[in-house]
C-alpha cells in the first residue's frame, strides 16, 4: 500500500506513540550527560551505539516535515501556515521560557536576587522565546556536571524555525505543488549542505558528538517530500526494516548521514504509519511538545538536588515523571488553549476550524503535535 492509501484506511495512532517516544528517548539520552558531564555521553555517540542515539533527532524532524506539509496544503495559505506554526511552538516556549527564569532561576541561583535580576543573563534569557538561544542563566546549576545549561534542548529551536522558513519559500516559488521539482531542490539541498561542511573543513564536523543541526534541515526536507509523493511511495515491513537498517549503518559513519536523511524519514514514517490501540492517556492530549521543552530544565534541578546520587538510571526515575505532569500542564494550560485561536488565523471567529479532508483521498491528517 502506498503511504496516501495508509492514510485513507484511517487515523495512523503510530505518530502520537512515535511523538512521546522519541520525546522521552532524548530526557534519557541527557540523563548521562546531565548526571556525569559531558564525559559521561561521549560513549553514546560512539559506534554501534551512535547509530541509535543520533537517530532520534532527525526522526523528531523527518516526522514534522511529513506532518507540517499535511498542514501547509490544507490552509493553501503561506501567512495562514506560518501563524499556525507560531501557535502550535511559542506560547508553550514562552511560558517554559518565563517559569524557568522567574521561578526555578530565583529559587536555585547562587546569586542575592538583586545581583540575579539585575544580570545581563536573565533579561538575554528571554530572547529563547524568538529562536535566539541562550542556555544560561545568572548563578544557576554552576556546580552542576553539565556545564551550568538550564535547557540544552532548545539548540534545535533555530533550526525548526529554518524548516518553516525552506518550506514557507518551497511553497512560495511554487516547488512544493511540483513533486518532480522537489525532489530535484531536496538533493541539491543535501549536496549543498554537505560542500558546505566540507569547504569549512573537516576538522570543524562534529562526528563524534550530536548530528550537525542542518542533518536536521535535511531530515525535515525528507519527510516533506515523503508526504508530497505519497501517492507513489509504497510502506511495507521488509522495506522498512531494510531503511532501519541503512539508517543505523549511515549513522554510524562519518559523512554518511548527510545522506541518512531519506532512509530515516522513510522507517519514522513507516513507524508512525502502524495503528496500535490509542491509550487514554494519549488521547486525552499531545505531551510530547511539553516533554521536549521541560525535560532538561527539571533533569538539571534532580542533579542539583540530589549530587550524591548523580546516577543516569537514577535521574531518569525522578525526572521523567516530573516532566509528564509538567507536559500535562503545558498541553492543558496553555498549549491546546493556544490552538483554539487557530480559527482567528484560518479568518474565522468563534471556533477553530476543524481538520478538513486532506488530498490524501479522503483521509484526515492529524497534525496538532508535529514537530516535537
Amino acid at each position: 500500500m502506498s503511504i496516501a492509501e495508509r492514510f485513507a484506511n484511517g487515523y495512523a495512532t503510530g505518530f502520537d506513540y512515535l511523538r512521546v517516544v522519541l520525546a522521552v528517548a532524548v530526557l534519557c539520552i541527557h540523563s548521562f550527560a546531565v548526571s556525569y558531564g559531558k564525559v559521561g555521553e561521549v560513549f553514546l555517540f560512539e559506534p554501534p551505539l551512535r547509530g541509535l542515539i543520533t537517530f532520534v533527532l532527525p526522526a523528531f524532524f523527518a516526522l514534522s516535515g511529513f506532518l507540517v506539509s499535511a498542514s501547509l496544503l490544507r490552509t493553501r495559505n503561506v501567512a495562514r501556515f506560518l501563524g499556525l506554526r507560531a501557535l502550535r511552538l511559542v506560547p508553550a516556549l514562552a511560558v517554559e521560557v518565563t517559569l524557568c527564569a522567574l521561578l526555578l532561576g530565583p529559587v536555585f541561583t547562587t546569586l542575592p536576587l538583586v545581583s540575579y535580576f539585575s544580570d545581563p543573563e536573565f533579561l538575554a534569557y528571554f530572547w529563547n522565546i524568538v529562536g535566539h538561544i541562550h542556555y544560561l542563566l545568572p548563578g544557576l546549576f554552576r556546580d552542576n556536571p553539565y556545564y551550568q545549561a538550564v535547557n540544552v534542548s532548545l539548540w534545535t529551536i533555530p533550526y525548526e524555525l529554518e524548516c518553516y522558513i525552506a518550506l514557507t519559500a518551497l511553497a512560495v516559488i511554487g516547488v512544493i505543488y511540483r513533486p518532480a521539482v522537489l525532489i530535484a531542490a531536496v538533493v541539491l539541498a543535501h549536496l549543498a549542505v554537505i560542500g558546505r561542511d566540507l569547504w569549512r573543513g573537516a576538522a570543524e564536523l562534529p562526528m563524534d558528538g550530536a548530528l550537525p543541526g542542518r542533518i536536521l534541515l535535511l531530515s525535515f526536507l525528507a519527510g516533506v517530500v515523503l508526504f508530497i509523493c505519497r501517492d507513489h511511495i509504497k510502506v511495507t515491513p521488509l522495506r522498512a526494516i531494510v531503511a532501519a537498517i541503512v539508517s543505523f549503518v549511515m549513522l554510524n559513519l562519518p559523512y554518511a548521514p548527510y545522506f541518512a536523511a531519506f532512509p530515516v524519514a522513510y522507517v519514522t514514517v513507516a513507524l508512525g504509519l502502524t495503528r496500535p490501540p490509542k491509550h487514554r492517556f494519549l488521547a486525552s492530549g499531545d505531551y510530547s511538545y511539553g516533554i521536549y521543552l521541560y525535560a532538561f530544565p527539571v533533569q538539571q534541578t534532580v542533579a542539583h538536588l540530589f549530587p550524591q546520587h548523580r546516577e543516569w538510571y537514577l535521574n531518569i526515575a525522578l525526572a521523567l515523571p516530573i516532566t509528564m505532569l509538567l507536559a500535562i500542564f503545558s498541553w492543558h494550560a496553555v498549549e491546546k488553549h493556544a490552538l483554539k485561536l487557530k480559527g482567528l488565523i484560518a479568518g474565522k471567529s468563534g471556533k477553530a476550524r476543524p481538520a478538513t479532508p486532506s488530498i490524501v483521498t479522503g483521509a484526515r491528517v492529524s497534525v496538532a503535535g508535529d514537530g516535537r
